[in-house]
């Protein structure tokens, strides 16, 4: 049996399959590189171009430890690590400007040699930076000796009473007959003058009314004992502590720290206070005077900030962390971190997170710096909060991340969230397994629109996670992106970023260096409608260092001809509506054309950046519905790069770049039964269309083992000899194939300027099954 066939091969936006050919839909591609797959335009589409912003000279630089973020004023930079030690800087992204940085105590030695280990966490204005290397501090402060007791005459009666005060060194006291009429302040005062002339080596002042202050040596004050011979209840002594709060005098010397020790043998009994005499109350403290802090973290092992303090101009500073201003050690102790080296933080609820081991810590809610409880009293619910993790087999807290209402902590073999539906409280916040994957806790996870994206390995590759929650059945999924592209990914990924608008993930690859792997991804009636993959290189770039993605724009900070460049690219593609925007150049800097007459040549002043190439492109539109691309040679007249190319021009501006290549080759072609591809008959393919939307010119290869390969192609027009790209709309391209469906490949290739995007492919074919 056999019969002429004209299929149609549509819906060009599911991106590269690497699995075996007759598991791939036919829309499917074996390599896509500089295309973006796009359901908006039912096919794919070549990425857009990128603007050079800045360059610098590469080996003051390290290769990595590098931050991209956003300040409220709305402007972009970038924190570059330099290569010494402790040393950063922060350049403007969009006018490639360094801003001035006002550099702090021991924050260069915070920083240090660190560079893969270093954390960032941008907050509005400030940015904090972790050093996952060093091991967090502290200080307590000594509890002083005994330096003064108390006497306090509670009260007096009618009768008969002796007032005494007795020690190693003497006595003094009063006698009170009875039925007289004396107070308090009259019985301290004659007993303190007594002290004083009775009691060698002791000194005795009245600091209230019934209180008298006794100074001496610590064996002295340790042997004084105050009584009343007819109503012990009428006299006491407090040497630093009390067991009743009603033994705290209605007034005292100010600043002094009394223990009140209430015996029940909890903390909540056991706390210290002080008194105030601008509030005449008493108040909760530390055991130092004076409401001194008892104990600190050690600034200089905490994380540091990178604040914004002018429209260019930037301060790195310690964090102002809180000192313990209550209780003690037992009662108020120092979070369970210090000891050990931080691995992660965020900004979730109020209150910053840190991780150390296993256990995830808070600090107080709406107090960012404060890790210490309010009272040692009691555990308010603004209190920190302390979460260790009790799963088996969770060795270390890689990341920390806020996704929807919840703090998901990732681990290298499982993934934990701290719900956050209600008020996160010590008493009440609670920490558990939602999946259970392997992760890489190198790559930081990302949360892009309603997912959150982390890596893994699997099967000896890696793999992109993709991990949701369904609010209304509460169900926790996480599902392999890259299930159906075994070994695109060959290494390591590293970094992970996101426009969530467009849809697209764009992953680094530590084993190719210098470029980006994207994965597009359509919902539809809550259905996944494509799963997309594709990447993208750029000439001349042997490293991306780092990259981020803001209001659908990607940028790019990687290494290129021992510079380290700035570049910036719109995450969507146009179609050819503005010229300045949807031209394809990479590198793309505004040039002014000048005619050198002596010369006889056209030329540009080109960045330094440009140095390492031969040649350049110049667009300059001189009204013929797209940009002329003149092609400049690059030189140097000792003093600055120039590009220069031998025509004279009537227009002064342009543009200056460098062309990229973008490939796209078709999976082989196999005859479809039911929608599926099968492996019988026989798929003759004498002729493909190629489909275009929009068109450039460009190369159809057919490419067979057992011959020589055969291009087809559109030419660009010749302008005065000049190419210009002719943008066309709707239009199609017949392509000679000659060959069993499966036996050859159909590849598209295009450097032009102009945009290119494929929508479907058209088979003039002839099936032949002599079985059936």
């Amino acid at each position: 049996m056999d019969g002429l066939l004209q299929p149609r091969i549509g819906g060009l936006y599911h991106g590269v399959s690497r699995q075996a050919y007759l598991q791939r839909s036919p829309s499917q591609m074996q390599e896509l590189e500089n295309f973006l797959p796009s359901v908006d335009y039912a096919g794919f589409v070549d990425r857009p171009g990128t603007r050079l912003v800045g360059a610098l000279q590469g080996a003051n630089y390290a290769t990595s430890g590098h931050h991209f973020f956003r300040t409220t004023d709305g402007q972009r930079w970038v924190v570059l690590r330099r290569a010494e030690a402790g040393s950063i800087e922060v350049w403007n992204v969009e006018s490639g400007i360094q801003a001035s940085l006002t550099v702090g105590p021991y924050v260069q030695s915070y920083i240090g040699s660190t560079t893969e280990g270093l954390r960032y966490l941008s907050l509005s204005d400030t940015t904090l930076i972790l050093n996952t290397e060093v091991t967090v501090g502290s200080t307590v402060t000594a509890v002083t000796d005994l330096t003064a007791v108390y006497l306090v005459v509670r009260k007096t009666s009618t009768a008969a009473q002796i007032y005494r005060v007795t020690s190693e060194v003497g006595t003094a006291s009063v006698t009170v007959a009875s039925n007289t009429s004396i107070g308090r302040d009259s019985i301290a005062l004659q007993l303190a003058t007594g002290i004083t002339s009775s009691l060698p080596g002791a000194t005795a002042t009245l600091v209230a009314p019934n209180v008298i202050k006794v100074t001496a040596s610590a064996s002295i004050l340790s042997s004084i004992v105050f009584a009343n011979n007819w109503d012990e209840e009428a006299a006491y002594t407090i040497k630093g502590r009390v067991t009743a709060t009603s033994d705290l005098p209605a007034t005292f010397e100010t600043g002094v720290p009394i223990l009140v020790d209430l015996g029940s043998g909890s903390t909540k009994s056991s706390y210290y206070v002080r008194y105030d005499s601008a509030k005449n109350a008493w108040i909760e403290c530390s055991y130092a005077p004076n409401g001194a802090t008892t104990g600190s973290l050690t600034a200089s092992t905490l994380p540091i900030r990178l604040h914004q303090t002018a429209t260019n101009a930037f301060e790195l500073q310690p964090c102002a962390w809180v000192a313990r201003e209550t209780g003690d050690d037992d009662s108020n102790p120092f979070p369970d971190f210090v000891g050990y080296k931080l691995t992660a933080l965020a900004n979730w609820k109020g209150r910053l997170w840190l991780a150390a081991d296993d256990t995830v810590y808070s600090s107080q809610a709406d107090d960012l710096f404060n890790f210490f409880r309010q009272s040692a009293r009691e555990v308010l619910p603004a209190d920190p909060v302390t979460l260790p993790i009790e799963t088996q087999d969770v060795a270390k807290v890689a990341w920390m991340v806020g996704f929807r209402s919840k703090l998901m902590v990732l681990c290298d073999n499982a993934q934990l969230e701290i719900p956050g539906d209600d008020a996160v409280t010590p008493t009440d916040a609670v920490i558990g397994v939602v999946t259970k994957y392997q992760l890489d806790t190198v790559c930081p996870p990302r949360v892009l629109g309603d997912s959150l994206y982390y890596t893994g390995p699997s099967s000896g590759r890696s793999a992109l996670w993709e991990y949701q929650y369904d609010q209304q059945t509460a169900n926790n999924t996480a599902e392999d992106l890259s299930k159906h592209v075994p070994g695109y990914l060959s290494g390591k990924v590293r970094r992970i970023e996101g426009a969530a608008q467009s849809g697209r993930v764009y992953l680094w690859d530590q084993s190719e260096p210098g470029k980006l792997f994207v994965q597009t991804s359509y919902w539809k009636d809550g259905q996944r409608a494509q799963n997309a993959w594709s990447s993208m290189s750029f000439p001349g770039v042997e490293r991306i260092l780092t990259y981020w993605v803001h209001e659908d724009t990607l940028y790019l900070l990687a290494t290129s001809g021992g510079l380290l460049k700035v570049l910036t690219m719109l995450a969507e593609a146009g179609l050819g509506g503005d010229l300045d925007a949807d031209k394809r150049l990479d590198h793309a800097v505004a040039v002014e054309v000048a005619w050198n007459t002596a010369r006889q040549r056209s030329e540009v002043i080109l960045p330094t950046a440009f140095a390492a190439f031969a040649e350049v492109v110049i667009l300059v539109n001189q009204g013929d519905g797209w940009w002329r691309e003149y092609t400049g040679t690059v030189v140097t007249d000792g003093s600055q790069w120039l590009a220069h190319f031998p025509y004279q021009l009537a227009q002064t501006t342009g543009y200056a770049g460098l062309r990229y290549t973008r490939t796209a080759t078709f999976s082989p072609f196999y005859p479809t039964v039911d929608e599926k591809t099968t492996p019988l008959g026989r798929l003759q393919v004498a002729r493909v269309t190629v489909d275009c939307m929009v068109s450039c010119d460009y190369t159809a290869t057919v490419t067979r083992p057992d011959r020589v390969d055969m291009v087809t192609g559109v030419s660009p027009r010749l302008v005065n000899s000049v190419p210009v790209p002719e943008i066309a709309h709707d239009v199609s391209l017949s392509v000679p194939f000659n060959s069993r469906g499966d036996a050859a490949s159909l590849t598209v290739t295009t450097t032009s300027t102009g945009p290119l995007c494929i929508t479907g492919l058209t088979l003039q074919a002839r099936y032949t099954n002599p079985r059936r």
